[in-house]
């Protein structure tokens, strides 16, 4: 209803933020040391305002863009952002599949190294 997303940052890469309407990609920034290093740090929460609908944000770990192909290229950011305009229309269910099925096929019979973890959200009102 307030059309707002709060999140920290924790030592992970930022979030990625798609706004359709207007075809641009921003990352969810902020400060923020890994959990764990320190029990005195204290994390700033971050804040973005105005969300309208059809807006896309992708939180991944690096294992996803990090992945590579036999010829030992990396999936990238590039790649995945290309996915996620390609496939803005659909539902965030289906923006998760498109990514996963393409990193698969990317992969091949390539070992995974490293693990993938990937939310998907868009905001629908």
């Amino acid at each position: 209803r307030q059309k707002t997303i709060n999140w920290v940052r924790a030592g992970h890469d930022p979030a990625i933020f798609y706004d359709p309407t207007i075809n641009r990609f921003s990352e969810l920034e902020g400060e923020g040391v890994a959990l764990g290093i320190d029990g005195k740090i204290k994390y700033r929460e971050n804040v973005k305002t105005e969300l309208n609908r059809g807006q896309i944000i992708v939180i991944g770990t690096d294992g996803l863009w990090e992945t590579q192909n036999k010829a030992g290229d990396m999936f990238g950011k590039e790649r995945l952002k290309i996915l996620i305009r390609e496939n803005a229309q659909s539902s965030a269910a289906k923006i998760l599949t498109a990514i996963i099925d393409s990193l698969k096929v990317f992969q091949g019979s390539q070992k995974q190294e490293d693990d993938v973890t990937l939310v998907v959200a868009k905001v629908t009102g």
